[in-house]
């Protein structure tokens, strides 16, 4: 006959069936090990694992980048993970204490390990609106092999529609840590003074989707959970999907 078990976040479970496999009476009971085939990534010196997604088969990281540890519980400080500005590439200004400044950048690949704080219309960190003002070269600057290019080989930052076809169970914080991701509630960094927000309570990330002057956002609350377009300035957590 054809067994089946289900993988629960993608541990080994040992499941114990009676079957007659070799031609005796049904009742001998064989243990059976299910096991989930995962590879592990090396990348910016820590261990990631990856994840099949049970919806659309796709293939994402199984922590926020540059989190030490995987996920336990949504208030995990250790599983928060780096915060970016929408399209910049790691130079230092993701890390969740850098400083601020109000100097914009004058090139999407240009380096600065601070994080740029701006309330001018439109609100980016690039200078001016001819610098990418309608987001298409970072869009695919966080494409794989992108200039930018934040994830592993292989791996992306998803665009709006890849993360909406995977989160379809996500209404709330809750829900959120209880999907396949597992999504810690890393709380934002703010775009006026660089201050990081509701750490522990609400849960953000990226997509690479540019919208008009602003980007997709997936914002998760203790009572609801939507998309939305944020400003290009605001500091959000980073997931990976292969592709």
């Amino acid at each position: 006959g054809t067994y089946t078990a289900t993988i629960t976040n993608n541990t080994v479970e040992t499941v114990r069936v009676s079957a007659a496999f070799d031609g005796s009476d049904v009742g001998n009971a064989v243990d059976v090990s299910f096991t989930f085939t995962s590879k592990t990534i090396k990348f910016n010196r820590i261990n990631y694992m990856t994840m099949k997604s049970p919806r659309t088969g796709r293939i994402w990281l199984d922590r926020n980048l540059a989190t030490q540890t995987q996920v336990t519980s949504s208030t995990n400080s250790a599983a928060y993970g780096d915060i970016y500005q929408w399209g910049r590439r790691k130079d230092g200004h993701e890390s969740r204490g850098s400083d601020t400044t109000l100097t914009r950048l004058a090139s999407i690949t240009a380096l600065d390990d601070r994080f740029i704080v701006n309330n001018e219309t439109p609100d980016d960190w690039t200078t001016n609106r001819a610098v990418d003002d309608n987001g298409e070269d970072r869009m695919a600057a966080w494409a794989d092999g992108g200039a930018n290019d934040i994830c592993p080989t292989g791996f992306s930052v998803p665009t709006e529609a890849e993360l909406a076809a995977d989160t379809t169970d996500i209404r709330t914080t809750a829900t959120a840590l209880s999907s396949f991701l597992r999504i810690p509630t890393a709380g934002f960094r703010g775009h006026i003074d660089g201050a990081l927000g509701n750490v522990g309570a609400d849960a953000n990330l990226w997509t690479r989707s540019a919208k008009g002057s602003k980007s997709g956002s997936f914002h998760m609350y203790s009572g609801s959970a939507h998309f939305n377009d944020a400003v290009r300035t605001m500091g959000f957590s980073v997931r990976c999907i292969q592709g």
